[in-house]
């Protein structure tokens, strides 16, 4: 493989953007089901492993022009069409070699829900902090079992705590959700969801309690 070539490995070519992207003082931060993976320091247990097919990012407006060509330049193919009708907002490349889609969300996560990350791309981090990744798996109005596993393994990877302390942080998770109905209620019912595919998932029992702890605060 050549050093602009993607890795076949969704992992591994998260780590070589990553790079590529402190090399060229390009702050992006990753989203999705390889930050969930990439979020913590030791490796989930089996029954939350999953295979991850695409690579989501987050970059601020302000260097999303040079994202755009750093991508260009390390084997993706841009959506040409696509870009140039949302690239105020969002770009989409794709790794033909390995038959993989690379979104970029620009300043604002935007699906069912909107959430402003232009101030929350933690430095010298492969991805967005747990308690945002956490977030953009719980706005979905029909969640789907990826995002309840992605969620469960977040929480099983990250204590919840307040102020400046590393974990998921409940009070950014109330500032976003206290101040919007649509929010709260949508987040209310996929922790229903996630607590139901907890008793299910196959955790050990130290596990299941751990993430049951973390689901009730």
């Amino acid at each position: 493989m050549s050093e602009t070539a993607p890795s076949a490995e969704p992992i591994a070519e998260a780590r070589r953007l990553h790079g590529r992207a402190e090399q060229a003082g390009i702050v992006a931060r990753l989203l999705g089901g390889v930050a969930v993976a990439l979020s913590t320091d030791r490796p989930l247990p089996a029954v939350l492993q999953r295979p991850y097919k695409d690579l989501d990012y987050v970059v601020r407006r302000k260097e999303s022009r040079r994202w755009r060509e750093l991508l260009e330049s390390n084997g993706y193919q841009p959506d040409a069409q696509f870009n140039a009708l949302h690239s105020a907002t969002r770009l989409l490349h794709f790794d033909t070699v390995n038959h993989r889609q690379l979104d970029t969300f620009v300043s604002t996560f935007a699906m069912c829900h909107t959430i402003d990350l232009d101030d929350r791309l933690p430095p010298g981090s492969l991805t967005l902090a747990p308690e945002d990744i956490l977030l953009t798996k719980l706005q979905i109005f029909e969640v789907n079992d990826k995002d309840l596993i992605d969620s469960i393994a977040l929480l099983l990877s990250h204590p919840v705590t307040s102020g400046r302390e590393p974990g998921i942080n409940s009070e950014r998770l109330a500032k976003v959700v206290g101040s919007d109905w649509g929010w709260f209620t949508t987040v209310s019912d996929n922790l229903i969801k996630v607590a139901a595919r907890l008793e299910t998932v196959g955790l050990d029992e130290p596990d299941t309690q751990t993430v049951s702890s973390r689901l009730a605060q």
